[in-house]
């Protein structure tokens, strides 16, 4: 399926079109008419090294898969898609991408969009509420992709922000620690559960991924420190 050629009005004559994201990329570096080509083709849950790790890159495959679904439901079936559904689409997929550091929802009344950094304050909120997490950082545990996203969000005045969204879908890197007796295990399955529906129920995301990483077990008398070495709340 060729999604990179014009969809609108042809080029003027002797001029080349222009894909039509071509030049829109991810905070990650990675292209985003590359990654609509991908879900295009039904390669959109096919992740290579960077994706498996990127949560701005799983966002986005998450995101143009949701919104692809009617042209790929359409092309399965013995029809021919109705007259602009792709221009349609690709016109909705540009308005996600227009600003990657909001959600969007478009709505009959306007435009919402949640800045990406109320998603993560939310999220790290939300984790630290659940018994037996001592503290809670939003931050990628992957050292390149760490490198990355801390880099992109410091850059959005948020340090440690581990976060990618793209229209009404987030993936979220947490990194926590708990206290000692807890079982880890279920400690984390609490806050995925716990994040997910804040994040469903306060901005209103529709497909929302929780990764999270027991980087440390404090007992009582311990300090407050994690993977960062800094006193809680400093990082």
């Amino acid at each position: 399926m060729e999604v990179s050629g014009p969809l609108d009005d042809p080029p003027p004559d002797g001029q080349v079109g222009r894909p039509p994201l071509a030049a829109v990329t991810l905070p990650c570096g990675a292209v985003v008419d590359l990654l609509l080509e991908q879900v295009g083709d039904g390669r959109g849950t096919d992740r290579d090294a960077h994706q498996q790790q990127c949560v701005h890159c799983q966002a986005a495959l998450s995101e143009f898969t949701t919104l692809w679904a009617p042209v790929a439901e359409l092309a399965a079936a013995p029809m021919h898609a109705p007259p602009g559904l792709a221009a349609a689409v690709m016109n909705q997929i540009r308005s996600h991408v227009r600003d990657i550091w909001y959600t969007l929802e478009l709505t009959e009344s306007g435009a919402i969009r949640i800045a990406a950094r109320i998603v993560a304050a939310l999220a790290r909120d939300c984790a630290r509420m659940v018994p037996g997490v001592r503290v809670a950082f939003g931050r990628s545990t992957e050292g390149s992709i760490a490198a990355l996203s801390e880099k992109a969000t410091l850059g959005h005045s948020h340090p440690h922000a581990a976060i990618g969204v793209l229209g009404r879908t987030a993936v979220v890197d947490l990194a926590i620690a708990v206290t000692y007796d807890d079982p880890a295990h279920q400690v984390a399955r609490d806050i995925q559960r716990q994040v997910i529906t804040t994040l469903r129920d306060q901005v209103g995301l529709q497909s929302v991924k929780v990764n999270v990483t027991v980087d440390d077990i404090l007992g009582d008398d311990e300090s407050l420190r994690i993977g960062c070495g800094s006193p809680a709340g400093a990082c």
